[in-house]
């Protein structure tokens, strides 16, 4: 009997061995520590600047009783701060998922990552520009005080591009070479 349990048991263990290493968890997640920071600074100054948005279009309706011109320039340096906040509100959604992209699958995620948050770089300082315009007009004070606050929002935003730009740049594929000659073709 013992001799019969002692054949059993060794099989027993190694199988109980393996369908525990199994369940066992593993972190095979990959360390993007500094794109993750930038990233959720980003996310953060997306919420603090939806607030700013929210105050701003509050401080308009303070106008609506007036002639309507300070309501006008009010909402529509609102509407730039609203196109600056989806801007980094998309940026964020997509890199947000970093993580998860396959290795294999990398290079080219960074590639139009770094392209994306190039763009998005140009696009708010457009619309800091669209922004200055409306705030010549405007003479509330808290208006504009709300609007520096978001303007100054943006520029963080823009910073945090460049930040993110920077990281992912070394890891995006490199540019195609030239073409022989130095002939481009087209259809």
């Amino acid at each position: 009997m013992t001799i019969q349990l002692k054949r059993w048991i060794y099989p027993t263990s190694l199988l109980l061995v393996i369908l525990l290493g199994g369940c066992a968890k593993t972190n095979t997640l990959p360390d993007f520590g500094p794109l993750r920071m930038e990233v959720e600074a980003l996310y953060l100054n997306y919420h603090e600047l939806k607030v700013v948005d929210s105050d701003l279009h509050a401080a308009a309706r303070r106008h609506i009783e007036e002639s309507g011109q300070q309501l006008s320039e009010i909402q529509s340096a609102a509407r730039f701060i609203t196109q600056a906040n989806l801007i980094a509100y998309y940026q964020w959604e997509l890199l947000s998922i970093t993580e998860y992209v396959r290795d294999s699958a990398r290079s080219d995620f960074f590639t139009l990552r770094a392209q994306d948050v190039a763009d998005a770089r140009q696009k708010s300082e457009d619309l800091i520009l669209a922004i200055k315009v409306y705030d010549a007009f405007i003479r509330d004070p808290q208006a504009l005080a709300l609007i520096e606050k978001g303007i100054a929002r943006i520029q963080q935003n823009i910073a945090i591009y460049d930040a993110l730009y920077e990281l992912m740049a070394p890891l995006a594929n490199r540019p195609a070479p030239p073409p022989a000659g130095g002939v481009q073709t087209s259809l």
